[in-house]
């Protein structure tokens, strides 16, 4: 290397810390639930009419309690996201709030 030529060194950044989501109020839940229960209904509703259909054609495995729970279980791990997303958007919403509350402050 000639002299005064040096290598390029790289910069560290920090990455930020990110703060815990905030916790919902009883109040937040309450005002919540109606649309995620009709979501959980639209999920179940037609699986339990397909297995109910499906376990009156002949197919006896749909009348078996584990069968079933199985199939609810799945259906609710398959359709989590769905379910769950006006939580998930009403806590980034929060968030978002309590970070520009927090800004407005300094």
């Amino acid at each position: 290397m000639l002299l005064g030529m040096s290598k390029k060194r790289k910069v560290k950044t920090e990455t930020p810390v990110k703060a815990p989501p905030p916790k919902l109020s009883n109040r937040d839940l309450l005002r919540l639930f109606p649309g995620l229960f009709l979501r959980a209904l639209i999920v179940i509703m037609p699986l339990t009419l397909l297995m109910t259909v499906l376990g009156a054609n002949g197919l006896t495995l749909f009348n078996d309690f584990w069968v079933q729970m199985g199939c609810y279980i799945g259906a609710y791990a398959l359709f989590n996201n769905f379910i769950f997303g006006p939580v998930k958007k009403y806590r980034q919403q929060l968030a978002q709030a309590q970070a520009v509350a927090s800004k407005a402050k300094k």
